[in-house]
């Protein structure tokens, strides 16, 4: 028999406005297992289906009290990386753009929108990354848009949180 319901944070925002970086702090005061979206995504057009990937398999068997597991991608080599498990825990945290569903919001206890204004969410890219994805950041910029405009995930956030 599966154990009791986990508690499920969700983490969505754009790029550079420090999703991971607030997943770490939560996950070691949750003593939670903290899954980056970041990990998943099959390369600069898959923020979708990285996204749905992780809803099916991993947000829906954790909440049932299974284990759960990311076929993770390999971006130096853009193939598709090696399968690792994601045990139940009490706490998981699932970061990255566009986590934040209708039906990932229904498995969640609590859901995050992070944000940063536009000059500063571009300096920290540019600290990150340099100019190395400054190619391909304009098309995934308009991949989180729409997820935005689809599934709403700041005015259905359980909390805004603006650095």
């Amino acid at each position: 028999m599966p154990s009791a319901k986990p508690y499920v944070v969700l983490i969505d925002g754009k790029s550079g406005v420090g999703k991971s970086s607030l997943a770490n702090v939560i996950a070691a005061h949750l003593g939670a297992t903290v899954v980056h979206l970041d990990d998943v995504y099959s390369g600069w057009d898959g923020l979708e289906s990285g996204r749905d990937s992780v809803i099916e398999s991993v947000l829906e068997p954790i909440s049932a009290g299974l284990p759960g597991r990311i076929q993770t991608w390999d971006w130096h080599r853009n193939i598709a990386g090696e399968v690792v498990a994601v045990n139940r825990a009490d706490s998981i945290v699932i970061e990255g753009c566009g986590i934040s569903t209708p039906r990932s919001r229904s498995l969640a206890s609590t859901v995050i929108w992070l944000e940063c204004s536009e000059p500063e969410r571009q300096r920290r890219l540019f600290g990150r990354d340099g100019d190395a994805f400054s190619d391909y950041l304009e098309a995934w910029d308009r991949q989180v848009d729409s997820h935005i405009a689809r599934n709403d995930p700041v005015a259905t956030a359980t909390v805004i949180v603006r650095t």
